[in-house]
């Protein structure tokens, strides 16, 4: 196997794990998947949310928040396109959650992950912001 399909395969895992280990909301291992100059770019993000979240102490402390709203947190892959000749991999998955008091949330987006020496370097999320409005409600009511 090439050095390149060694870090790609490396990178699928570490996108599994990026998913199951939010489904278990455990955030501080969820972490340990972040490069220190991360980067979560949100292009099209709902009213009250940035457009991004620099650096993994950020990233990290803005899930704390997200994910203590959730009761329950499932993402479903449903495809996953490693990129040819780079590192990138893109996901397309659909998300359910149950925030604290009940109310559900739905949502399908596309993600692009960018990999630097085997963590996540950089995080694209495509999805409707208009879905995600209810839970930039609820953080904003926290």
């Amino acid at each position: 196997m090439s050095d390149l399909h060694s870090r790609q395969a490396r990178n699928l895992q570490t996108v599994h794990n990026f998913f199951d280990l939010m489904h278990r909301k455990e955030i501080d291992s969820w972490s340990e998947l972040w490069a220190e100059d991360g980067r979560i770019i949100v292009f099209y993000p709902p009213a009250g949310f940035g457009d991004s979240i620099d650096g993994k102490a950020a990233i990290v402390a803005a899930f704390r928040g997200l994910f203590s709203n959730f009761e329950t947190f499932e993402s479903q892959l449903t495809a996953i396109y490693p990129a040819a000749d780079s590192e990138a991999v893109v996901v397309e998955y659909r998300n359910r959650a149950v925030l604290v008091g009940g109310t559900e949330y739905t949502n399908s987006n596309i993600a692009v992950f960018h990999f630097e020496n085997g963590l996540i370097s950089a995080y694209h999320d495509y999805f409707d912001p208009r879905r995600f409005q209810v839970v930039v409600d609820a953080l904003s009511k926290g």
